[in-house]
């Protein structure tokens, strides 16, 4: 009998260790491993397109900042993703007054000539940072993630009040998330970050195709979308007057450096004609580590990909790819089987901003589409958005682990 005991005991214990295994998404630790090596060693590898102070601990910066990301993870873990859908609009709260700042300061700067916001910085044409000592803090990316918690909690709270979507109930919702949305994309565009307004705008195209919305709505916002690029085509051709009228300052340069990279390269396409011509010469397995054979700008954050390429060819290339595909399919799956419908929609929502940033940053390297300052998450150096996309994975850990809780107590 104490044998038998013993045995059941040693099956239980089994059992549970099994159980507390499959709690944590060990695929998606595994990849966020494999990027945090990707992203390091390639900002090493950069130091020498720096321009900025110290080149060299720039690589570190990023490891630590991974550091405090799993030190992140393992708080959400802790709290639950409950307390954070519930508490979230105070940080969206907080975030607005943050950005509210930079558009104070950017009008006082450009307007006014004067410093009036403490901290508020401006870079590269847009004031989208807060120069705190030893850190910078970029309110805007920690907005997206904010704000698709608030719109994903917004959205399971609606659909389980109307079971049945009709042309009323599609209004207010997507009423209710123009109200969440709306404001942050406002004021991260009169900040001029037309990139991270993108993919704000895009994460609520995805979370609202995922809550159920008539498709019909989308036919009509594509529409609208095709004539605004029609219009704008037809006076970029022949009412250019019109076109440099409407779109001025730095988005027009970077548009003219992206349609004319080789024509423009003394001014508006150095960076793009230099990114093509670093990829376009790397063959196969590229010109080998640190090596320096043209000049880059931000190599470290929205040409990572070029260093890369140049770096390791073709080859290094793929392996990026594969790991950034990896993680999307991971993520895509923790959401397909999530228990809970505001889970669903959050997952749905990041994915949209990963799957946009990934496929502008690469794409804009490439001469495809133009340079607005998007980065590739996991892999660009920054803290704002490499904390921003942590934080957003602690719930993704957090999703897999209840529902892996759930599936034991069905089967048990």
């Amino acid at each position: 009998r104490q044998r038998q005991m013993c045995i059941r005991d040693s099956t239980r214990g089994d059992k549970m260790k099994k159980y507390f295994d499959s709690t944590i998404c060990w695929p998606l630790a595994t990849i966020l491993f494999i990027l945090c090596l990707i992203s390091c060693y390639t900002i090493k590898c950069a130091a020498g397109y720096i321009t900025y102070p110290n080149p060299t601990g720039y690589w570190t910066k990023q490891l630590l900042y991974y550091g405090i990301g799993v030190g992140l993870i393992y708080l959400i873990s802790r709290f639950g993703n409950d307390r954070i859908y519930s508490g979230m609009w105070i940080f969206y709260g907080i975030l607005i007054v943050f950005l509210v700042g930079l558009v104070i300061q950017r009008f006082a700067i450009y307007k006014l000539g004067m410093h009036i916001i403490p901290f508020a910085k401006d870079l590269n044409g847009a004031t989208s940072w807060y120069n705190f000592p030893g850190f910078s803090f970029q309110p805007s990316e920690f907005m997206k993630v904010v704000m698709i918690i608030c719109m994903s909690k917004t959205i399971s709270l609606h659909n389980e009040r109307y079971l049945i979507h009709t042309f009323e109930s599609d209004l207010q919702l997507i009423w209710k998330v123009a109200k969440i949305a709306l404001p942050p994309m406002i004021l991260t565009y009169l900040q001029n970050d037309a990139g991270v307004t993108l993919i704000m705008a895009f994460a609520v195209v995805v979370i609202l195709f995922a809550s159920g919305i008539n498709r019909k709505w989308y036919i009509v916002g594509f529409a609208v979308v095709a004539v605004v690029l029609i219009i704008f085509t037809y006076l970029f051709i022949f009412r250019q007057d019109i076109f440099s009228s409407i779109i001025t300052g730095h988005k027009l340069d970077r548009f003219y450096g992206w349609v004319d990279p080789e024509g423009t390269y003394q001014s508006q396409g150095y960076q793009l004609y230099n990114a093509m011509m670093a990829y376009g010469t790397a063959g196969l397995f590229g010109h080998g580590f640190e090596t320096v054979i043209i000049s880059l700008q931000e190599a470290h954050t929205d040409f990572i990909f070029s260093v890369i390429t140049l770096g390791f060819g073709f080859v290094g290339a793929a392996i990026t790819l594969v790991s950034v595909l990896a993680l999307d399919v991971i993520i895509l799956y923790v959401g397909l089987k999530a228990t809970h419908q505001s889970d669903k929609y959050f997952i749905a929502g990041i994915f949209g901003c990963m799957i946009f940033q990934q496929f502008w940053n690469i794409a804009m390297i490439l001469g495809l589409l133009p340079i607005t300052g998007i980065t590739l998450p996991f892999l660009s150096y920054g803290g704002s958005s490499l904390l921003s996309y942590m934080i957003a994975m602690g719930m993704c850990f957090d999703i897999h682990r209840q529902t892996s809780i759930a599936k034991y107590n069905q089967i048990r």
